[in-house]
């Protein structure tokens, strides 16, 4: 049996509040919670730790967590629109560029701002008759059809089953 893994020990920022709005810049910036933390000079575990303590840094991780959600959604939409320009090699040798755009991008913004427009559509339709068969172990106590809703105080059914 091996030994358990030590714990890191706590940076000397850790208990210090100046390292919170660094983690939080960072955080917004690229959603990455062990970067922000290294950034901001502290073990990752501090800020998770912060977090379950203090509703205000809880709240204000969130906010973060949606500027760096904001951000991918721009540079989503920039790829998606202006492309992103790559090099044309021809024998080897570069010959040029090319502006490529991403249609995957494109249809990705349109699910998400316009779903009641451009959603996956599925519908799933049964034809036929649907039979239930009940089996009893010998011994087991007859069986009380379900009352309508509510009748009888539980869900029941329309009609006996």
């Amino acid at each position: 049996m091996s030994d358990p893994i030590p714990a890191l020990p706590a940076h000397e920022n850790a208990g210090k509040s100046d390292w919170t709005s660094v983690f939080l810049a960072e955080l917004a910036a690229t959603g990455n919670v062990s970067a922000a933390a290294r950034a901001a000079g502290v073990n990752r575990d501090t800020p998770y730790g912060r977090r379950q303590t203090d509703p205000a840094f809880a709240a204000a991780w969130d906010s973060s967590l949606e500027e760096a959600c904001d951000l991918l959604e721009l540079e989503a939409r920039r790829r998606a629109f202006a492309g992103v320009v790559e090099p044309v090699f021809y024998k080897g040798a570069e010959c040029g560029r090319i502006n490529k755009y991403s249609d995957t991008l494109m249809i990705v913004l349109l699910k998400a701002h316009r779903p009641e427009k451009y959603r996956e559509r599925v519908a799933t339709e049964h034809s036929g008759e649907v039979k239930v068969v009940i089996a009893y172990d010998e011994g087991d106590p007859p069986f009380d059809a379900p009352t309508a809703p509510g009748a009888d105080g539980g869900p029941g059914v329309d009609g006996p089953v």
